[in-house]
């Protein structure tokens, strides 16, 4: 009885050393790691962590569906024409931060896209016509009314005071204005290629010195135009 149950022991012990030498044989498959997005709160709401960076991002954007009449003003018999019109437009802004030894890095982005047929939003003035926002209500159906655009509303850095790229004048203090009619001369130019600094005084005051491109903002003061008199 003694013998058998010495065999017996020892056929479990040599099953268990043969189970333990296969199991370490087996190899072994470490789970990967899971880098969760952390919530960013030192810039406001709806930042957080680009994963494996320092760097804070949000992402925003808009989607804006619009449809206009307005009445034609042509004396043309039975010209009614196309004064009538809607658009479709999307939004996508894009911010990203990183903080560092000398203060906020910080880039920006606005992408603007969209499609529209023959509609103003904001009536047909002059300055709405010039860049291509309004067609003048004269009851046909020209001016490329059937249009698709995309826009690069604002693509700037900013770094120790410096701003450098595309973004709002710092002559326009009125810019962004929502009108119900006709708006100002100046303050529809959404944006404006430019390298400027602005240095903090205190109090809530700071002073901007900024070189920008006058291609929207520039008013000539003589005609180049040579017109003789008849």
């Amino acid at each position: 009885m003694r013998f058998l149950k010495s065999s017996l022991l020892g056929s479990a012990a040599a099953f268990a050393a043969v189970g333990a030498g296969h199991a370490a044989d087996l190899p072994v498959k470490k789970a990967v790691p899971i880098e969760y997005v952390r919530v960013c709160s030192a810039y406001g709401a709806g930042f957080f962590y680009i994963p494996g960076t320092d760097t804070c991002l949000r992402v925003s954007g808009r989607a804006r569906f619009e449809g206009g009449y307005q009445t034609s003003y042509t004396r043309q018999a039975g010209a009614n024409g196309d004064t009538s019109g809607y658009q479709g437009r999307m939004r996508i802004n894009l911010d990203a931060r990183t903080q560092t030894a000398y203060g906020t890095l910080r880039a920006f982005v606005r992408l603007d896209a969209g499609a529209r047929t023959g509609y103003s939003g904001v009536g047909t003035s002059g300055t709405q016509q010039r860049i291509g926002q309004a067609y003048p209500g004269i009851g046909t159906a020209s001016f490329g009314r059937d249009q698709q655009f995309a826009i690069v509303h604002k693509a700037f850095i900013q770094f120790a005071g410096h701003t450098a790229g595309r973004a709002s004048s710092f002559f326009d203090s009125y810019a962004h204005n929502f009108v119900f009619a006709c708006p100002t001369a100046v303050s529809d130019v959404f944006s404006s290629n430019l390298l400027a600094y602005t240095a903090t005084v205190g109090n809530g005051l700071s002073a901007t010195l900024s070189i920008e491109d006058p291609d929207f903002s520039l008013t000539p003061i003589f005609s180049p135009v040579n017109i003789s008199a008849t």
